[in-house]
Parts: structure tokens; C-alpha cells; sequence
């Protein structure tokens, strides 16, 4: 591999549209080759009282979105080596010599000491590291190393003050060409792991496979289905204008964009979701709903920026502000809210949902965590590490962001809700609980609710919550 070689380290920004650190390796002259790693240690391992860092559910989702990537390339005249083991062992075996390697910037402790591993093995090559992922640059929504706001409000009015988000950046129609690669390595251009590989068993594999039909929308990975599902809900259901509305719904494919999981995994980029809404206002209609999609984006911002500036503090205990209350963390409540099984409907069916699917509505979110912080009054990160597991559209920024916040550890505002009520607002015919729940759908009469928000038929406990004085600002919903 003589002449001078650039790697390109996909991780996740497996797209090609609007992917600023492949527009950086395409600059300049010389051989490129794309890489991605599949360590075993991010798949089927123990993290957190019983979790794994990740399903074979999720697992397959992230095969089927690197494969496309390794299509789209090929197209382009490039290719995808991808290697199964550690990134410094895979980056040796592949690209030893590379000058350089660009990438994603990353916020997080656990990729930058892997980013730190690679570098200190390839001692001849330089990590090139550009940011990109985020709907707004540092410079745009003007934030400062080490001077993000913690409260959300003060983050959006100073970003939305200063009025500029880029335009996405197009595909590029060629890439540089491939490198002339030994026998043994060019075998990687082709290579992609089984989830066996990956350390899940044969049955897991096979249920990972199977989309699940209750589910809301049968999720494939990849940069072609991110774009097509955004053609369809914006345009052809045209469900944009009433976004607002229609947003805290929990059954069936329209009510949210549903594009998470893709933007996790950078298949497709926040800032073409953000030409998208221009195009639809000026073509359609511009109203609170085409706002809406823009400020949950912006919402995505945030725990990137507050990740970057708060560091590990949002995966401690005691969170950003450091708490120190101690957890009751009662025997078996963690396992019966895993399952499903607590008693509370609203809590029961989306947990059930998440474990079949890999899907939650953002509702139901809010619900399960509180629930399992205030109610159960169990470590709010043995929830954030559940979610890690089975969430499809899982990342370290957003999950723990989310966790650290509803557990009160921000200095934001505390919601406790009232899960009753929420079942009475956003599911009053119990539509959604009869769908998940098998036991319901067998009972002559509605699901009767008592006044703590869990079911008749299997209420075990709610002790009044040692968090509930703390803090300002507190609310129930």
C-alpha cells in the first residue's frame, strides 16, 4: 500500500449524503479506504444489572445500515472494508501505513479512548477529526468548549438567535479510488459478520430477523430506507402539517417521523431532515407542526453539546449535579418493569412493546422512566441501560441525556408523571394497552386504573418517592 494512503472510519455516519468527514477524505490525491470495525465488546456483553450493551435486534439493524453504506460506495467506484475485532487490531491488519484517518468527531468518553488506542497503535498515522452528526455546528448555535447551557430553553433561544444551519452538504458522484490491497485483506471488501459472529445464539439471530407484526413500522437500516421514509411521511401521508397534534400518539405508523433510528446511526443526516422542512413550508405549508420536527432536532443537539461539555458526569449516579441520595433499588421491581410485568398498564404495554421491537413512543418514555424512578425509586441508569439494549435508535447522548434529566440530575426541571392520567389522556379507549397487553384484551370491562396509576389486577407497590422535595422547579403531568 504504497503512496499516501487515507482511511475514512465509518461509525456513525454510515451515509454518504451530507457526511462532512467523508468530504474531507475525499480532499487532496492519493488511495482511500473506507473502514468499519465490529467489536465483539459492543455487542451480546454484560453492562448493568443484567443489561447488554446491545440486542441482537439492534444488532441487525446496524448489519442491514453498513451493508447499504458498503453498496452505496461500490457504487461510487470505492468500497467498505470491515473487520470483527478491536479497532487498533483491525486498523493495523488493514491500513498500518495510512497517513491519515478521518472521522466523525465523537463526545464520548468510551469512542474517544478507543480513538486513543488506534492512534497510540499506528503511531505513523494522524487521526483527522471532523465534526458533523449535529444539526448545528459549535459555531452556529454559538456554543463554546466547556460553555453549553444545562437548561434546554437557554441552548435553543441562543442557537435560534443566531440563525444559521448550513445546507447539507450533496453526495459525491466518484470517490478516490481503493488502494491495491494483499489477498488476505482485500477479503474484507466483501466481509460482513453473522450476528453468530457477533456472539448472539442461532435462535436470537433468527428472531432478530423477524419483524415483529404489532410493531409500528418494520424497521430496515441503511441510508436508502432512511431517505425513503422521510419521502414517505413528510410527502405522500403528508403527516408534517399536524406533527404537533399528533406527536404524543403511541399506535400506528404516522404519528411521529419515526426517523430516529436512522439519525442514531448517521444513515441519514439532521440537516437534510432540515432542507426537507424548508422545501415542504415553501411548497405546502409553514405552521407550528413543520417548527416542531426542527425543535425535537434541536432537542437531539442539546445532549449532544451537554455530552461534550458535562463529559462522564451524565452516565454518574448522582448525574450532572451530582447528588448523592441513595437508591432503595427494591428486589424484583427492576426485573417486573424489564418485563413488563409491574401492574401499571400504560408502563406494561410499552415496555412489551420495546422488548418486541426495539420501539418506543417518546410518550412512553416518559412514562416508563418515571415510573421507574419515582414509583419503583430504582438507579435511574440500571433504565438507562435497558434502553441501551433494546432501543433501536439508541445513543450514548441522547439515552443517558434523556435518563439523566428525568432522574432529576440535570438542574432541569423535574416531571413526575402521573401515569393514570397519562393513560386517560393519550390512550382513553385503551387501544394501545390492548394491543400489547394479552391479558387485558381477555377482560370483559376497561382496564380499571386506581388513583397511583397502576392496574387492579397487579398493583404491587408505590412508596412516596425520596425525590419528589428535590430540587426547583418540579412538575407532574
Amino acid at each position: 500500500m504504497a503512496g499516501r494512503l487515507r482511511c475514512l472510519w465509518f461509525r456513525v455516519d454510515l451515509r454518504i449524503d451530507d457526511n462532512p468527514a467523508l468530504q474531507a477524505a475525499c480532499r487532496g490525491s492519493g488511495n482511500l479506504l473506507p473502514v468499519f470495525v465490529f467489536d465483539p465488546k459492543n455487542f451480546n456483553v454484560p453492562t448493568l444489572a443484567g443489561a447488554r450493551k446491545s440486542s441482537a435486534r439492534r444488532a441487525q439493524f446496524l448489519l442491514e445500515s453498513v451493508e447499504c453504506l458498503r453498496k452505496s460506495l461500490e457504487k461510487r467506484g470505492s468500497g467498505l472494508a470491515v473487520g470483527l475485532g478491536s479497532a487498533e487490531d483491525v486498523f493495523s491488519k488493514l491500513c498500518g501505513d495510512a497517513q491519515d484517518i478521518f472521522l466523525q468527531e465523537s463526545v464520548c468518553s468510551e469512542e474517544r479512548s478507543e480513538e486513543a488506542r488506534v492512534e497510540k497503535r499506528l503511531k505513523g498515522s494522524k487521526l483527522q477529526r471532523v465534526w458533523g452528526g449535529t444539526l448545528y455546528l459549535p459555531e452556529e448555535c454559538g456554543q463554546q468548549p466547556n460553555n453549553t447551557p444545562t437548561l434546554f430553553t437557554s441552548f435553543k433561544n441562543k442557537a435560534e438567535g443566531r440563525g444559521t444551519i448550513r445546507q447539507p452538504i450533496e453526495p459525491p458522484k466518484k470517490l478516490p479510488e481503493l488502494p491495491q490491497l494483499p489477498e488476505d485483506v482485500a477479503n474484507s471488501l466483501s466481509y460482513l459478520p453473522s450476528l453468530e459472529d457477533l456472539g448472539y445464539s442461532r435462535d436470537e439471530a433468527e428472531a432478530a430477523k423477524r419483524s415483529d407484526p404489532r410493531g409500528v413500522l418494520d424497521f430496515r437500516g441503511g441510508e436508502e430506507a432512511a431517505l425513503a421514509r422521510m419521502q414517505k411521511w413528510i410527502w405522500e401521508d403528508d403527516r408534517l402539517q399536524e406533527y404537533k397534534e399528533i406527536r404524543n400518539g403511541m399506535l400506528g405508523e404516522g404519528f411521529s417521523s419515526k426517523l430516529s433510528p436512522w439519525l442514531a446511526l448517521g444513515c441519514m443526516s439532521p440537516r437534510r431532515i432540515y432542507k426537507e422542512v424548508q422545501h415542504y413550508e415553501s411548497e405546502r405549508v409553514k405552521n407550528k407542526s413543520t417548527y416542531w420536527l426542527i425543535f425535537e432536532l434541536e432537542w437531539r443537539d442539546f445532549f449532544v453539546y451537554m455530552a461534550k461539555t458535562q463529559g462522564d458526569k451524565i452516565f454518574y449516579k448522582g448525574g450532572v449535579v451530582g447528588d448523592k441520595a441513595p437508591w432503595k433499588n427494591p428486589k424484583g421491581a427492576l426485573q417486573r418493569w424489564k418485563d413488563g410485568k409491574t401492574g401499571d398498564p400504560l408502563v406494561d404495554a410499552n415496555m412489551r412493546e420495546l422488548a418486541a421491537t426495539g420501539f418506543m413512543s417518546n410518550r412512553g418514555r416518559q412514562n416508563v422512566a418515571s415510573y421507574l424512578i419515582f414509583n419503583l425509586e430504582v438507579d435511574w441508569r440500571h433504565g438507562a441501560a435497558h434502553f441501551e439494549e433494546h432501543l433501536l435508535d439508541y445513543d450514548p447522548c441522547s439515552n443517558w441525556g434523556n435518563w439523566v434529566a428525568a432522574a432529576g440530575l440535570t438542574g432541569q426541571r423535574i416531571n413526575k408523571f402521573n401515569t393514570k392520567k397519562q393513560l386517560n389522556d393519550y390512550d382513553p379507549e385503551r387501544r394501545y394497552v390492548r394491543h400489547w397487553l394479552e391479558e387485558s384484551k381477555s377482560s370483559p370491562t376497561e382496564m380499571e386504573v386506581d388513583e397511583e396509576g397502576a392496574s387492579s389486577a397487579g398493583r404491587r407497590w408505590a412508596p412516596k418517592s425520596q425525590h419528589d422535595e428535590k430540587g426547583k422547579g418540579k412538575g407532574k403531568d
